[in-house]
């Protein structure tokens, strides 16, 4: 075998084996919607981690424990406009602003251990009934 052959066929194999590599150690993680997995938190915690500051949320505050009440607080905007459900960009957006909205606004909690904005602590609740 030439080295030339030999140097080609050794790096394509070496690209075929790393997809599967790199799939492993993304450890796993799926893709939620906007809606239901804060952005941040979800870079740092695993879903039980996100689980148990919903499952806190949603003891702290009653009101708010039913999906249909959380979408609904999470897809409106500060004009009462509602967001569709399925524009996940859009959502995303508003969400983002919310977060900050509320980061600048001293909405803050302490939930398992971590310093959360109530748009994400609603996120979690939410996430916590899926």
């Amino acid at each position: 075998m030439k080295r030339r052959t030999f140097l080609i066929t050794t790096t394509a194999a070496l690209a075929a084996a790393s997809i599967p590599v790199a799939r492993y150690y993304s450890n796993g993680k799926k893709n939620y919607p906007p809606l239901i997995m804060p952005e941040e938190l979800g870079n740092f915690c695993e879903e039980k981690v996100i689980r148990e500051i919903g499952d806190q949320y949603r003891k702290q505050v009653p009101q708010e424990s039913e999906k249909a009440k959380l979408q609904q607080i999470l897809l409106t905007d500060d004009a009462g406009k509602l967001t569709a459900v399925s524009d996940n960009a859009a959502i995303a957006a508003l969400l983002d602003k919310k977060i900050q909205d509320d980061f600048n606004s001293s909405r803050i909690l302490v939930l398992s251990g971590w310093v959360i904005s109530v748009t994400e602590a609603r996120q979690c609740a939410l996430f916590s009934l899926t």
